[in-house]
């Protein structure tokens, strides 16, 4: 169960670089882009904090690692080292009106503008995507887009995946959350009913989410919930009773303390 948890964690955390962070370093870089250099704020790892079922980060750090942007062109910086064909086709997109009309964007949205153009893996777009939601929340139209690209991105490698690896886990759970946040209450309770009778959502963590994600699908509940929402589920109902009294009463007297 710690294993399928680490791997869930990590492979968004660790490879797509969206950890929770709090020390910051400043750095002179140069865009591969245009050139210009610039000074830019990096984070750096630091241990993991809990998360959204969207696996947004929740506590000190609320959302994915800064990425560079160019002061001049804009280009999102999402890795050192763009192979020439990269560069090509960057150079040619962020000269492009359909980008620098999205100049406004989060870094994460214009990230998954750049990967689409790069022809990068659906899964790898997703998350950028995904990560673009968690910086949009605040703005409903803008969330709901990102929302429905990350879906799309998602349902796109599931059609395409011919193992049920990690990978596969987690495109499978986030494919049912995004559903239910976007509010289609009907096909995200249908998915996560095929996933719960499935081996790799049998006997662990995984198998809970599902559980929990059935149960928000029935009461039509669309807003965000944690990973400490799913571990309180499991409890008994006297637990679960005496949980729920307790953020009542620090609800109260933060209310009373302001």
């Amino acid at each position: 169960m710690m294993k399928k948890l680490a791997a869930l964690v990590l492979l968004f955390f660790a490879a797509a670089a969206p950890a929770a962070a709090q020390a910051v370093i400043e750095r002179e870089i140069a865009c591969p882009v245009c050139g210009t250099e610039f000074y830019t704020k990096l984070d750096l790892a630091s241990p993991q904090y809990d998360m959204r079922l969207d696996l947004k980060p929740v506590g000190d750090a609320t959302g994915p690692w800064r990425l560079p942007e160019c002061p001049k062109c804009g280009f999102i910086l999402f890795k050192s080292g763009l192979s020439k064909t990269e560069l090509a086709r960057s150079r040619a997109f962020v000269g492009s009106a359909e980008y620098k009309k999205a100049l406004t964007r989060s870094s994460y949205y214009r990230a998954g503008l750049i990967y689409e153009r790069l022809e990068k893996p659906p899964f790898t777009i997703a998350t950028n995507f995904l990560k673009a939601s968690w910086q949009e929340e605040a703005f409903p139209e803008l969330l709901a887009e990102d929302q429905e690209l990350a879906l799309r991105y998602f349902t796109d490698f599931l059609r395409l995946a011919k193992e049920h690896d990690e990978e596969w886990e987690n495109a499978s759970l986030m494919k049912g959350e995004l559903l239910r946040r976007l509010g289609r209450f009907g096909p995200a309770g249908a998915h996560f009913s095929s996933l719960k009778d499935m081996k790799e959502f049998k006997g662990n963590f995984l198998g809970d989410i599902v559980a929990y994600q059935l149960k928000l699908c029935a009461r039509e509940d669309s807003a965000p919930h944690n990973m400490q929402d799913v571990r309180d589920f499991k409890k008994a109902p006297w637990q679960r009773a005496w949980i729920g009294l307790k953020r009542f009463w620090e609800d109260l007297k933060s209310a009373f303390d302001k």
